[in-house]
């Protein structure tokens, strides 16, 4: 079996949600603003993720249209949630809280960027 790009940005793409998830599960914060939209994209998107690595293991990819949706709803959200974060704990003062916070927002971002990637790559066929 050849390891394509998307397989592998697939991949890395549920290797930076399941850091975000272990990062949320040691920082969760109850604040409902916040919890709602970053624990629904985290978790949501693990279990997306799973089910597309599944997929490109068990050779049975999804359908491209609904690739490059889930890809550009993963954009803003992922993007939001890292925002979100960012805002809230920017100020919060020298804390491991606000370390792993801030961590967990900066993979978000970075994982809305190679969803990004994956919707054009996916576009283009590659």
């Amino acid at each position: 079996m050849a390891i394509s790009r998307l397989s592998i940005i697939k991949f890395i793409e549920l290797a930076l949600t399941c850091a975000c998830v272990a990062l949320h599960y040691h920082s969760y914060n109850a604040e409902a603003d916040i919890g709602m939209l970053v624990t629904g994209t985290f978790i949501g998107y693990l279990i997306i993720f799973a089910g597309a690595a599944a997929g490109y293991v068990m050779q049975t990819q999804a359908h491209k249209r609904v690739d490059i949706f889930y890809s550009l709803i993963g954009v803003a959200l992922f993007i939001a949630s890292g925002a979100v974060l960012i805002d809230r704990f920017q100020n919060y003062g020298k804390s491991e809280f606000k370390d792993k916070n801030m961590a967990k927002a900066s993979l978000a971002i970075i994982n809305g960027a190679v969803l990004l990637i994956d919707a054009v790559l996916t576009q283009r066929g590659g």
